[in-house]
This record gives C-alpha cells, sequence and structure tokens, in this order.
C-alpha cells in the first residue's frame, strides 16, 4: 500500500528537493498491448501528438494518441475509463491519465517508448475526480480526489518519480474537478465542481440543495487557502479550467436544472482576471439554449487570447476573446468534447466520441478542412492534451 508522510515532512522535501530512492510501482494487467491504425509510415522526430482517453467498453478503455502528421493512431490499454491528462514540464515525455469520476486508478505513459512505465492507485477512503497536474519543477504530482467518507475534496500530493502518495491538502470545497498550476508556478487554481457524490452511487448527485461550487486558489507549497470565488448562479458547477499565461483563468461550468427553481437561461463560460471578480461569458439565447447547461472542455490559446469551450450536448464549440469577452465564432462538431491547442498556437484541435478530429484556426476560427482526420474503432473522450516528441513517435507494438 501506498505511504503518506507529514506535511511537515512533505515542506521540508519540497525545500530540500529531494527524490525518493524507490523504484516504478509494478504495471500490473494492461501493460502491454499498443493497437496500431496506420495510414502511413512517415513518421519523424520533433512532430506532434495529440493525447486522450479512448474507448466505449472496458475491453477497449485506452489512453491513445494520434500522429497527425502521419495520419496514423495507437493506443494503450489501461482497464479503466481516462478523463483529464497531465505532462511533466521537467520530463515532457511522460504523460499521466486519470480514471474518470469516481475511478481510483492512474498510469504513466512515456510517450517516446510508447508503453505505460508506472500506475497509482487512490489509498483507503479515497477515489480520483479525474485530473491533475505537476509542480513546475515536475517533481510533485497534485491530484483531485475526494473523501468517501466525508465528502470532503482533496489535492493529494505524489512523487512525480515513484507515483507514491506522500501528503494531501484540503481543496476547500467539494467535488474538486480539474486544478492547473498558475503561471507564477506556486498556486494552484481548482475547480470545486460542489457536487457530493459516492462510489456506491455512481455519478449521482446527493447534494443538490446545498451544493456551493467555488474557484479556489491555494499554495502549492503548504496547501494555505489563498482565495475563495463564486460564480453568479449558485447551481452552476464549475468543471474545467485552463490558464492564460497572464494568469486568466477560463472556467467551463454545468448547470444543474433540476436544482434550479426556474428555466432561467445561464452562462456557462467564465474567466476570472487576477484581482478582479469572476465575470461571465455570453452568446446569444439561441446558442445557449443549445448547449443544455453542459461545457464539457476549455483551452486557452494565449497568443491569440481566444479562449475555447466545447459542448457534447450542443454539438457545439465557441470561442470567447480574453480581453473584450466577446464571443468570437461557433464551430458545429458533433458530440464535441476533446480540445487542445497545436504545438505551434495555429489551431484548436477538437476531438469527438465517433474517432474525428478537425482543427480550427487559432486567428481566424475557420476549420481547415483538409486536416480532418477519422480513425474507425476509435472513440475520444473528454479530454485532449498536445506534445511534441524529441523522438520518432511509436508506432508499433
Amino acid at each position: 500500500m501506498n505511504k503518506k508522510i507529514s506535511r511537515r515532512t512533505f515542506n521540508k522535501v519540497l525545500t530540500t528537493k529531494t527524490l525518493f530512492a524507490s523504484g516504478v510501482l509494478g504495471l500490473g494487467a494492461g501493460a502491454a498491448g499498443i493497437a496500431r491504425y496506420n495510414r502511413s509510415n512517415n513518421a519523424s522526430a520533433n512532430q506532434e501528438l495529440w493525447l486522450s482517453a479512448q474507448g466505449r467498453h472496458k475491453d477497449t478503455y485506452s489512453l491513445g494518441w494520434v500522429n497527425p502528421n502521419a495520419e496514423s493512431s495507437a493506443q494503450q490499454l489501461s482497464v479503466f475509463r481516462g478523463h483529464g491528462l497531465c505532462q511533466n514540464p521537467a520530463k515532457p515525455e511522460q504523460v499521466v491519465m486519470f480514471s474518470r469520476r469516481p475511478g481510483t486508478h492512474g498510469i504513466r505513459l512515456n510517450t517516446e517508448s510508447g508503453e505505460i512505465d508506472g500506475r497509482f492507485h487512490s489509498l483507503n477512503d479515497r477515489y480520483m475526480q479525474g485530473h491533475g497536474c505537476y509542480s513546475a519543477d515536475g517533481q510533485w504530482l497534485y491530484c483531485t480526489e475526494s473523501s468517501i467518507s466525508t465528502g470532503e475534496g482533496k489535492i493529494t500530493v505524489r512523487d512525480a518519480n515513484t507515483l507514491e502518495q506522500v501528503t494531501e491538502f484540503s481543496s476547500y470545497g467539494i467535488g474538486p474537478h480539474e486544478v492547473k498550476l498558475m503561471p507564477d508556478g506556486q498556486t494552484l487554481v481548482i475547480a470545486n465542481g460542489g457536487l457530493l457524490t459516492h462510489p456506491d452511487s455512481g455519478r449521482k448527485v446527493l447534494n443538490l440543495d446545498t451544493m456551493r461550487s467555488t474557484l479556489t486558489y491555494i499554495d502549492s507549497r503548504n496547501g494555505e487557502l489563498i482565495s475563495e470565488h463564486t460564480v453568479p448562479e449558485a447551481k452552476a458547477s464549475i468543471r474545467h479550467i485552463d490558464v492564460a499565461t497572464d494568469g486568466t483563468v477560463a472556467m467551463g461550468l454545468q448547470v444543474q436544472r433540476k436544482a434550479m427553481d426556474n428555466d432561467a437561461l445561464t452562462p456557462l463560460a467564465a474567466i476570472q482576471k487576477p484581482g478582479q471578480d469572476i465575470q461571465v461569458l455570453n452568446a446569444p439565447k439561441n446558442l445557449t439554449h443549445q448547449l443544455h447547461d453542459y461545457m464539457g472542455s476549455v483551452a486557452i490559446n494565449s497568443a491569440s487570447r481566444i479562449a475555447a469551450f466545447t459542448s457534447p450536448k450542443g454539438d457545439l464549440a465557441l470561442f470567447w476573446h480574453l480581453d473584450d469577452l466577446s464571443l468570437q465564432g461557433y464551430h458545429a462538431f458533433h458530440d464535441v468534447c476533446g480540445l487542445a491547442v497545436s504545438q505551434d498556437n495555429q489551431s484548436f484541435v477538437l476531438s469527438n466520441s465517433a474517432g474525428k478530429i478537425r482543427q480550427i484556426n487559432s486567428r481566424t476560427l475557420q476549420e481547415n478542412v483538409d486536416k480532418r482526420l477519422a480513425f474507425q474503432n476509435v472513440s475520444w473522450d473528454n479530454h485532449m492534451l498536445s506534445t511534441r516528441l524529441s523522438k520518432k513517435p511509436p508506432v508499433n507494438a
């Protein structure tokens, strides 16, 4: 079983940057078995790779990836349904995928070898909420989790080398979902969705009457609360976030309509600029209505100052400007949810559950139709991560 150390010891370790000497956890079942869907074999080093959880059934749940230049896709079986991903800034070949709420597993993929080189599990009385991020130096892995017995939100801290949990902090809320590291390299911003769930009842929300969603900022060094913010609609759950280079946070909301006493349309996108209150991003009523109270992912292109949001229930991707908060455009795409910014900042990359991928110019917001991709027997899940390889990408088992 994984062991924890005290917060005081963690702070000492953080200060001295001492790495644990113990080895990677056992890989267990599903560590092998890359599936190929190649169209060509012209892959080369220094190319882009897009990664996402994928699969519709337990026997196909995987961490999949696409090499857009080679128009190829491959995958590694995960044994669980994945959700969010994050990349180690110090070792960019390492990508972690977290299990979907209320799962208890995570895996680490080496993108250069195409192999899963680490697995980890929640401790007793904890379950994962689907997301995580690394510290700026790549030494620590922060994961959103919850206590089964109390429902309290937690940020568990793992050694990025061994993947063992060393301590945990409060998320200062219920149902922490996505967590990101702020540009200062020390502050964590957390989307506390406010939704109390329990593994015994799956994804059923148990506290609709009392739910309280917050955006919290904590010090990653000691877990201390820095600030807390709420959106105007109390029944809007802050679920997914992204951070611009200037510290602006964009957030995608999911409204718990059955908990409301009215049918008023509620904005589903918002931002918070440093030192300011949360500001909602407005769209025409017909578009807002089409989203069916659900945003599934958010990504910021800091170069173009555009924040993109996807709604799989609305079959839409929408784009707002971070400075004047104006809606810049939208793109219709069935069951779209996966969302990333290309490595050259020229495109937003969108994926859907039918295995399709599209690229939207990050400034004109027009689709490059010639770059459409589609993969049979692949079902991309909610989120996507873009990275660049320094070696030839893996394409064979």
